[in-house]
């Protein structure tokens, strides 16, 4: 058993944690003001969930609090959101704040499980881990998650009699729920061990009643704004067969079923998941469907399934960080802070499968860290595994991480040879391990290089893009939506000829995939525009409406044609059908508005 200090002891100074802190809240705010102006804090429709909850902050902001709709995303985050009044900055300097409490709360939690030669090791390398540093300028609800699931374990761990720590427990726990809804299913586990701690009836109903008050809103609201019974997020279902279906690969990754024409978006997603056998469903019945799937391919498919899961197992511990809607790769490049911020995932879980296996005999005691770290796991083994989705389990790692390096020194300090010989191999047989599970790091190269030069392009500035699009087809030169977005900054800045070179190309590379082929389709008709032989590009996006009549790019391009011809009543149309199919399309509404006065005004 090892040797702890008391959480009430004097001990030896505090100045580890301090120092933690600081370092903690000095590298999240360089990394954010580094990234001012760059595409990582631009809100664009190109991250796709930071964007849905940036505008649906703005909705709040303008009045619509409630929505009229089942929530489709998890609802907390758009709320702050809204609560800081959107302002980017002020939310990146929120989350550092929320980071360097964070910080403080896990050398707490780790001091009281194992002991202050536990805690410093891990708080620093909370401070120097560089996927948080990332999480904490990204507009997603990382850093809020990591906040409240130290929040909840530190609250538990120091209620003691006080009824109103109690009640924040349950209260944390709550909104913790409400951003990982699969969480929930750690209160049974958490209500047992504060029966085996004696932590009292009363107190035990207090937390547990409060967190399922709190969790009750987001059923509540929905069904009294939809009358439709979904638990927490339309989304669900959608996600699990995300996860369980015939192509999947352990990450998120689109399926032919619910993704249709080119990249991803929400409003095609809501719009294809909710079509069943021909019908539009209600959104529980939908969700009901989509889960009804994919537990009809782990039924029909077990090997394939037990192999997926065992396939996201290894992926929950690989030292790469799988991306999604944000990417660190581009961020990294422009980034000093980021790229001092050394410690990967890679290392943590080296340190930390060690710790766990050593604090095994005291799992009593550190039962909520490995509540925690179970809860995280069993998510990505049911769904699937991202990045964003797996660093709130880091801190809880970290906690392990830093019990299994006081361990290993205490082992040396007293030549226990053969103990240390164990950990440090195991250790290292991790780290290596956690580098070798296979990941197709050139196609989420192109991805974040596609991204991030997507994002200039949208703010008009192609010779930033076109460095950008050119690594990411030197990553992947398949990439169907990198040679596109290539075409379009070309045909943009009217070289012409470049544009049709990189069409030449793209036509070589589309064989008979749908998808490709509407990309080629959209690609021809931008080219046309270029060469200004305007009936040709009309010609190729009525071509791709007849494809695929709800692509709403399509529909707002043949809109601006009809502008600049002058026919204003089509280019009404046209419009009008690109705002329907794509609400979050600002330049789609602001034509739109164009158009509609001048209408009016005749």
């Amino acid at each position: 058993m090892p040797v702890r200090s008391s959480p009430n002891s004097p001990g030896p100074a505090r100045w580890p944690v301090a120092v933690a802190v600081v370092l903690t809240l000095g590298l999240r705010l360089w990394f954010v003001l580094s990234m001012r102006g760059q595409p990582f804090s631009t809100p664009s429709p190109q991250v796709v969930d930071s964007w849905f909850y940036y505008r649906w902050a703005l909705d709040i902001m303008k009045g619509d609090f409630l929505g009229s709709d089942v929530f489709f995303l998890r609802p907390l985050y758009p709320y702050l959101m809204a609560a800081l009044g959107a302002n980017i900055l002020a939310i990146q300097l929120f989350q550092v704040l929320l980071a360097g409490f964070s910080c403080l709360m896990l050398w707490d939690i780790t001091r009281r499980v194992f002991g202050r030669q536990a805690a410093n090791p891990a708080a620093l390398g909370f401070a120097l881990c560089g996927i948080l540093v990332f999480y904490t300028g990204a507009l997603l609800y990382v850093e809020i998650t990591v906040f409240l699931g130290l929040a909840s374990v530190w609250l538990l761990l120091v209620a003691s009699s006080r009824w109103w720590r109690w009640l924040l427990a349950g209260l944390s726990f709550g909104l913790l729920v409400i951003c990982r809804p699969e969480l929930l299913v750690l209160l049974p586990a958490i209500v047992g061990w504060l029966g085996w701690k004696r932590a009292g009836v009363g107190r035990m109903a207090l937390m547990t009643a409060v967190a399922l008050a709190v969790i009750a809103i987001v059923p509540l609201r929905n069904y009294m704004v939809a009358r439709d019974p979904v638990l927490f997020t339309a989304h669900s279902g959608i996600n699990f067969y995300y996860g369980n279906n015939p192509d999947a690969d352990g990450t998120w990754s689109p399926t032919a079923e619910l993704e249709q024409g080119i990249g991803f978006s929400h409003e095609r997603l809501k719009r294809a998941s909710r079509i069943i056998d021909g019908r539009e469903r209600r959104w529980s019945e939908a969700s009901a469907h989509w889960m009804k799937k994919g537990l009809g391919f782990i039924v029909r498919q077990p090997k394939r399934f037990l192999a997926l899961v065992g396939r996201k197992f290894l992926l929950f511990w690989a030292d790469y960080e799988v991306p999604n809607n944000y990417y660190p790769e581009t961020a990294r490049a422009g980034s000093l802070p980021l790229r001092l911020a050394f410690v990967s995932f890679g290392l943590i879980a080296a340190l930390a499968v060690w710790g766990m296996v050593r604090a095994w005999k005291m799992r009593r005691q550190a039962a909520l860290v490995y509540f925690m770290v179970a809860g995280f796991l069993v998510s990505a083994l049911v769904f699937y595994v991202l990045s964003r989705l797996r660093a709130p389990v880091i801190p809880f790692l970290l906690s392990f991480a830093g019990f299994g390096l006081s361990e290993l020194r205490n082992d040396l300090r007293r030549r226990q040879t053969g103990r240390l010989v164990l950990g440090v191999g195991l250790a290292v047989a991790v780290m290596a391990g956690s580098f070798l599970v296979p990941v197709n790091r050139s196609r989420y190269s192109a991805q974040a290089w596609t991204q991030f030069a997507n994002i200039w392009l949208e703010r008009h500035r192609a010779a930033q893009a076109i460095p950008a699009l050119n690594r990411a087809l030197a990553a992947d030169p398949g990439n169907i939506s990198a040679r596109y977005s290539l075409i379009q900054a070309y045909a943009g800045m009217g070289r012409v000829a470049e544009a049709e070179a990189e069409l030449k190309r793209l036509a070589g590379a589309v064989g008979s995939d749908a998808a490709a082929q509407s990309a080629l389709r959209m690609a021809a008709a931008r080219v046309a525009i270029a060469r200004r032989d305007y009936a040709r590009a009309v010609a190729g996006y009525e071509a791709e409406l007849t494809e695929n009549p709800d692509n709403s790019e399509a529909w707002f391009m043949l809109g601006l044609i009809y502008i600049d011809a002058r026919d204003l009543e089509r280019a009404y149309e046209c419009l009008t059908r690109a705002v329907e199919l794509d609400p979050l399309n600002d330049a789609a509404a602001a034509a739109l508005a164009r158009v509609r006065r001048s209408v009016l005004g005749h």
